[in-house]
């Protein structure tokens, strides 16, 4: 049995944290609907509670059908921890992020840092 080098050893550790492991289900918050004032202080209270898990943290916005400022905000001030990967926007989320000029806040949209 031929035995691996230490740098290809290294190397291999590297590339297996750099593979996306799935995420514990309390570490993930999906809600569904609207995300307006009316719901926001609900969606503070979720967001506290998924910042109490370690680790990663995802939103998952794939079932939001309307979302304003105020939650917006919410997120803007989640993501400030650095833990926290935004996922499933659709493009009208998208567009309420630039709209008050937090596009910057969403991964993978043109001209954000």
């Amino acid at each position: 049995m031929k035995k691996k080098s230490r740098n290809a050893k290294v190397e291999e550790d590297m590339q297996e944290d750099q593979i996306e492991k799935p995420l514990a289900a309390d570490s993930i918050l999906k809600p569904i609907g609207d995300l307006t004032i009316f719901e926001a202080g609900q969606f503070h209270e979720d967001l506290q509670s998924l910042h109490q898990q370690e680790g990663p943290l995802e939103l998952d916005l794939s079932e939001i059908d309307r979302m304003d400022s105020s939650c917006v905000q919410l997120i803007v001030a989640a993501t400030r921890s650095g833990r926290l990967t935004l996922k499933g926007y659709s493009s009208q989320i998208r567009d309420r992020f630039d709209q008050i000029g937090f596009a910057q806040f969403l991964p993978n949209v043109p001209g954000a840092p």
